[in-house]
């Protein structure tokens, strides 16, 4: 009966001490949920690209040449027509040198080989018109013979040429026009193109200073300088309420007050 709860006291007591060196691993604390990632800010958006710089080939500082072949003169000549037409299209500034070769169907290179820049571009185009717009003048003017034969036949043949000439560079009149306000050189160039022409026009009047009514033949030249001029402009570039008939005859009664013939 000893031995038994003996034996029974030793079991028990080698129980309690395993338990008691049994400790049970605490439960993992569950870790702090992770923060969400803030949302990436979006960026600025990109301001819009500026219209694409030409790209000059590096030999063009070297200078421009002259065409002598006519390949040569028919390729300048493809450069100016297809600038003419983006200039009339888009306008001065919104056109690209790389647009004009790619509308003449050449490099950049062959039409820099022919214009140092756009400015070189306008500029021959611009004297190009003014050549034409004087020719158009000229052969009316110098036709003294119809002049003094019938003089309201003479000043209507005028006003058709100079109106035809206009319509023929509306678009770049226009463009012309809007350049003035912002290119310095261009309004330069264009205000001295218009005193050539009054001064002309001036110089023609005091040929003919016997065959007009007026004390002041400068003045008068200027008077019907300028009303020439903005009859032709109100009939190309303006909406007009009444026919153009009507004001090309009207003008032409205020100019012939002046003739004596």
């Amino acid at each position: 009966m000893t031995k038994l709860i003996l034996h029974f006291t030793i079991n028990s007591s080698r129980r309690l001490m395993s338990i008691m060196q049994y400790t049970p691993s605490k439960p993992e604390r569950p870790g702090k949920p992770e923060k969400p990632s803030k949302p990436e800010r979006p960026g600025k958006p990109e301001r819009p690209s500026k219209p694409e710089r030409s790209s000059k080939p590096e030999n063009m500082n070297k200078p421009v040449r002259k065409p002598k072949q006519q390949r040569s003169i028919d390729m300048k000549e493809k450069i100016l027509n297809s600038a003419f037409q983006l200039f009339c299209e888009k306008g001065y500034y919104n056109t690209t040198t790389n647009e004009i070769a790619h509308r003449a169907g050449v490099s950049i290179g062959s039409l820099y080989s022919y214009f140092k820049d756009k400015d070189t571009i306008f500029l021959e185009i611009l004297e190009r018109y003014h050549q034409k717009f004087e020719i158009a003048k000229s052969d009316v003017l110098n036709d003294l013979d119809l002049l003094k034969a019938d003089y309201k036949t003479w000043l209507r043949l005028l006003f058709e040429s100079l109106i035809t000439v206009h319509e023929e560079s509306k678009e770049l009149n226009r463009e012309l026009k809007v350049l003035s306000y912002y290119h310095p050189a261009m309004a330069e160039i264009l205000e001295e193109q218009r005193r050539k022409t009054l001064q002309a026009t001036i110089g023609y009047f005091m040929q003919l200073r016997n065959d007009f009514h007026s004390d002041d033949i400068e003045a008068t030249a200027i008077v019907i300088f300028d009303l020439i001029s903005a009859t032709v402009d109100r009939i190309v570039f303006e909406r007009n309420e009444i026919d153009r008939e009507r004001l090309i005859n009207a003008a032409i009664d205020i100019v012939q007050k002046y003739f004596s013939l």
